[in-house]
């Protein structure tokens, strides 16, 4: 546009609104006396109405999503201790859990001295950690196969479903891994004020509660590797 009306489309150009969404527009409004279409506002009043339709299913599928999740009951056995499996590559942990000290055993052996890392270490403490309840809790698990860094997700796995059952509550149907690091330090700020809010929340918030599928590759047939090649030479 020149002239006067310059500004105006240069406020039409940085807002995104293309020339076929204009002549849209015009066209809607030229067809909007004619017999045998319904006035643009009933058009708009079902567009709402399918909004929230799709709302109401959202939902309801929710709430279908709380009540099983509050059918969950705490999972204790006769010695008065919460388990939990966990998995990760070729490691399998069992793990047990139940009130104490903060005793951490693996295999028959204190913690520290089973993983000498000290990044380890802070891995497995990690579920303590993000629910505050870190040296409120005796550990003792077993764990087998693969290497130190499967065995610390296994182990990790295994304390996140143990504490899971050891207070069940409100979980609702999310997806882990998609949170940001500030939300779930703001519901840990949630959990500190309101303490009735349940820790298996804060858990599948921060993805402890999700078993990691990854695994190593599987070497192919005329390579070096899973996908490394031989040297090529030309002679």
């Amino acid at each position: 546009m020149a002239g006067p009306n310059r500004a105006f489309g240069d406020l039409i150009a940085a807002s995104g609104i293309t020339e076929d969404m204009i002549d849209s527009l015009i066209l809607l409004k030229d067809v909007s006396g004619v017999k045998g279409l319904p006035p643009l506002t009933e058009i708009e009043d079902k567009a709402i109405a399918r909004l929230n339709e799709t709302s109401t299913r959202v939902e309801i599928e929710r709430k279908k999503q709380e009540e099983v999740a509050k059918a969950r009951v705490r999972l204790v056995d006769e010695k008065g201790r919460a388990y939990g499996t966990g998995r990760r590559k070729c490691s399998i942990a069992r793990v047990w859990i139940q009130p104490g000290d903060g005793k951490f055993i693996v295999n028959e052996k204190q913690f520290d001295a089973y993983f000498p890392i000290l990044d380890h270490r802070a891995e497995l403490l990690r579920p303590f950690t993000v629910t505050k309840t870190l040296g409120l809790w005796d550990v003792n698990c077993t764990v087998q196969g693969g290497g130190i860094s499967g065995q610390v997700g296994a182990i990790r796995l295994g304390i996140s479903r143990a504490l899971q059952n050891w207070e069940p509550g409100f979980r609702p149907f999310l997806k882990a891994g998609k949170y940001s690091y500030q939300i779930i330090v703001w519901y840990i700020v949630v959990v500190l004020i309101y303490p009735t809010v349940d820790m298996a929340y804060v858990l599948h918030l921060a993805g402890y509660l999700t078993r990691d599928p990854r695994v190593v590759e599987r070497k192919k047939p005329g390579k070096a590797k899973a996908r490394k090649s031989f040297q090529w030479v030309k002679r």
